[in-house]
């Protein structure tokens, strides 16, 4: 099954209550480009007996995810990164909505659920694979910015954040769906779990 593309990047609010989970205030980052899940390395934890391997644990130890999408949206970012809004009233200014986005001491990050759909190819046939990371606490993004020479040099922004497991009594951190026929279906998929109407 190789992967040729990627599309929709969602995002819902986490909260956890005892062993059960919820997600609230979902939408759409933006126009996915890239995500790369790196995995941290929880190392084989191996039983020996006999002089030789008996068992073997290797649990997930957490990772980091990395969204690169077309652009941060307002609304998005205030929502995922938990900014607050200022609008603004110049009057030389009739940008309708013109408003900062404000990083400051009471910025307070939440915790997501963040879902994407890869699109596969399979003995020549496409089909669509809906991917939730549970619980993920994004960070102030990097930036970096240049300015526009004789050629449009693209510029996409990336949002990184940690992966966490879930509080369900299976610490649930990762769900990906069967190869589905479209991606209709992996993206119903994705806003039935992450509770997005």
């Amino acid at each position: 099954m190789a992967t040729i593309g990627l599309s929709k990047p969602y995002f819902a609010i986490y909260s956890a209550s005892g062993g059960d989970i919820g997600y609230t205030d979902g939408g759409v980052l933006g126009k996915f480009t890239e995500m790369s899940i790196e995995l941290e390395d929880g190392g084989s934890n191996i039983l020996y007996a006999d002089n030789a391997p008996a068992e073997s644990d290797n649990q997930f130890a957490g990772g980091t995810v990395s969204i690169t999408t077309d652009e941060l949206r307002a609304d998005a970012m205030q929502a995922v990164l938990g900014l607050t809004k200022e609008t603004i009233t110049s009057s030389a200014i009739s940008t309708e909505g013109a408003a900062w986005l404000v990083h400051n001491d009471n910025q307070a990050i939440p915790y997501l659920g963040i879902g994407g759909i890869a699109k596969k190819k399979v003995d020549g046939a496409v089909g669509y694979v809906g991917i939730v990371l549970d619980k993920v606490m994004l960070r102030n993004p990097n930036e970096s910015i240049t300015t526009q020479g004789e050629t449009i040099e693209w510029q996409t922004p990336a949002l990184e954040g940690t992966i966490f497991r879930s509080d369900k009594a299976s610490h649930d951190w990762k769900r990906v769906t069967t190869l589905l026929a479209t991606e209709a279906e992996a993206e119903a998929a994705i806003k039935q779990y992450l509770n997005i109407t």
